[in-house]
């Protein structure tokens, strides 16, 4: 008898944890946009963007619209989180390409809590994995020294192209925002929740999904994103002074 109570109990407690979290809505942006399609965005029950603050456009250069995307969500309340799309081939190494990100946020006045480091499309990276898992490596680095943590952005495949499945960053314990999408438009969206995640390299969890690529929306190209986030957080994000942007302020 008393087996079963304990499996009830272990059963209960299972449903509580994965039902102790919720799932909130992203667009992914680069460019310019204005505060009206933010808020657009912000109406039609999005709680966050996710913007490009870098480029991989002449050999890395900072995305000046990158840092205004932060300071307009954030005046209509939505999250904001920043990524870098570097420019691996270049000869600027990663840590300057991280520096000329960062310096850009906070000479306009940004908080920089987390910063997300784009590791997709294999053509752009060099052929020897070991070159760019230590451009990674220089990135994680120089993002620790300055107190911010460094996500990755990626999937199994561009991961196993670009680093060889590499697990060196597992000491890291690194958060992952990975991409799984069957094409471009509202027609080839994946499901926008986590249940098609499989564990690759040291990412055995997640924190967000890109789920839709190249669509049209509140007047601008853009991608959707789902993440998941606990209730503590989300109560955290409610009351949050909105008085200097954050990024890094709509996942942790």
């Amino acid at each position: 008898m008393l087996n079963k109570v304990l499996t009830i109990f272990l059963l209960l407690s299972t449903v509580f944890v994965s039902t102790n979290a919720e799932y909130a809505y992203a667009i992914d942006v680069k460019g310019s946009f204005s505060v009206s399609q933010f808020r657009c965005i912000k109406l039609s029950n999005y709680s966050a963007i996710f913007t490009q603050i870098y480029s991989p456009i002449n050999g890395g250069s900072v995305d000046i619209y990158g840092s205004k995307n932060v300071v307009f969500a954030n005046q209509v309340g939505l999250g904001t989180e920043a990524y870098i799309n570097p420019s691996p081939q270049s000869i600027k190494r990663s840590y300057i390409q991280f520096d000329e990100a960062y310096n850009q946020l906070i000479s306009a006045g940004i908080k920089v809590r987390t910063i997300w480091l784009k590791v997709t499309k294999p053509l752009l990276w060099k052929q020897n994995s070991s070159y760019n898992v230590d451009f990674i490596k220089g990135m994680i680095t120089r993002a620790r020294s300055r107190g911010v943590t460094l996500g990755i952005f990626t999937n199994w495949y561009d991961w196993d192209q670009i680093t060889g499945s590499t697990t060196t960053f597992q000491q890291y314990n690194l958060p992952l925002w990975y991409w799984d999408v069957y094409g471009f438009g509202s027609g080839a969206e994946s499901p926008a929740n986590f249940d098609d995640f499989r564990s690759f390299g040291s990412f055995s969890y997640i924190k967000a999904k890109e789920y839709a690529l190249i669509e049209w929306f509140c007047s601008a190209v853009i991608s959707k994103v789902v993440y998941e986030k606990s209730d503590s957080s989300l109560e955290l994000i409610s009351n949050k002074n909105t008085t200097q942007p954050i990024a890094g302020n709509a996942i942790f």
